[in-house]
């Protein structure tokens, strides 16, 4: 055969196939990019709650051994959302293949140095890849819905993994702070990824390791109950309630046959390890009323409440601390029954966890 036609047809060849390698990374690209419209957020306040977040896992160094901002982004941007009351628990999902190489730890350190409280982070040690963390959100972790934290081109193709295994998800975008050369490589680095990504899900690609399923607890939301049928105290707002607590708008309703008054006073407890309850500790605010001799006082009669009737208060909870997350809190509040001065009363009371 003469060498120029050889030459030709190979350089043809090639041409044809990296016009086709080109059409089909804008292909993978354009399929990414839509799955991921109106699911990408910027901010923590506009993200939607869900039960879970999915923490994408990455090097806590950089290649210089420095520490890594993409890391450090991803933690602050968990943190941020968790304390935010937007998720319940964070699933630290990365590599850890040796030993020495372990991201769901790291993580799971730096949420707790965030504040996260230790039983509201999971580790998953088997997130090789994206592909392994996110269907294994799913089959291991039982996540029908989600929501992925990452840098933003990362969470497209994550966004695009979750829609492709039935699950509903968002994604908020970690901040990326890197030079234009540094921005160039990783977006090189993400085409080829999401094409090879494409071919993972046509070719039925699966993760290395499934293994048995792991239930995440749910959150418990409230609880209510009292020394006397009939009468019920629920906390109306805000749902959910998150820390710093400012206020709580509750509302008793009385089933009886009988009058009730209750006043403005409540006493907050905590229950402990053991299962006991014990009033919660008092805030630095008014413990500093306290030193100051400054007392706090509460009207103990005020409100009638009628047979089959129910009325709202806003109770104000500044007197106790209520910042730990992983403690469940009990409202208390007392009712009187007439004629007075009081000789019969009973108790009402609402369980409820601080996100």
């Amino acid at each position: 055969m003469n060498t120029k036609i050889l030459i030709k047809r190979v350089l043809l060849s090639l041409g044809a196939f990296l016009l086709l390698v080109v059409a089909f990374t804008v292909y993978a690209n354009v399929r990414v990019e839509n799955a991921a419209e109106r699911r990408l957020y910027a901010t923590v306040d506009s993200v939607p709650h869900n039960k879970v977040a999915l923490l994408l896992g990455t090097n806590p160094l950089n290649r210089r051994g420095r520490p890594n901002s993409y890391f450090i982004n991803r933690i602050n941007t968990a943190a941020e959302l968790y304390h935010a009351g937007k998720v319940d628990f964070i699933i630290a999902s990365g590599d850890n293949h040796t030993k020495l190489y372990d991201e769901p730890t790291a993580m799971r350190d730096s949420l707790i140095a965030h504040g996260v409280p230790e039983d509201r982070i999971i580790l998953d040690f088997a997130g090789f890849r994206t592909l392994d963390s996110v269907v294994r959100a799913k089959e291991v972790f039982g996540c029908d819905s989600l929501t992925i934290i990452s840098q933003a081109d990362h969470n497209a193709r994550a966004l695009y993994l979750a829609e492709c295994n039935g699950m509903e998800a968002v994604a908020i975008s970690a901040p990326l702070r890197a030079g234009r050369w540094v921005r160039t490589r990783l977006a090189l680095r993400e085409w080829l990824a999401r094409d090879k990504m494409l071919l993972d899900i046509w070719f039925g690609k699966q993760p290395h390791f499934l293994g048995e399923k792991i239930e995440i607890p749910d959150v418990m939301t409230q609880k209510s109950y009292a020394t006397a049928e009939g009468m019920t105290m629920r906390i109306v707002s805000p749902d959910p309630i998150s820390s710093p607590v400012d206020s709580l708008v509750v509302e008793f309703t009385n089933n009886r046959d009988a009058d009730m008054t209750t006043g403005e006073w409540y006493r907050i407890d905590t229950k402990s390890e053991g299962g006991n309850w014990t009033q919660a500790p008092y805030s630095e605010k008014y413990l500093d009323f306290l030193s100051n001799d400054i007392e706090v006082c509460f009207n103990g009669i005020g409100y009638s409440l009628k047979p089959d009737g129910s009325f709202r208060i806003t109770v104000k909870p500044w007197i106790y601390d209520l910042s730990n997350k992983s403690s469940t809190y009990r409202l208390v509040k007392t009712f009187s029954y007439p004629p007075y001065p009081i000789h019969k009363s009973d108790t009402a009371y609402v369980e409820f966890q601080v996100r």
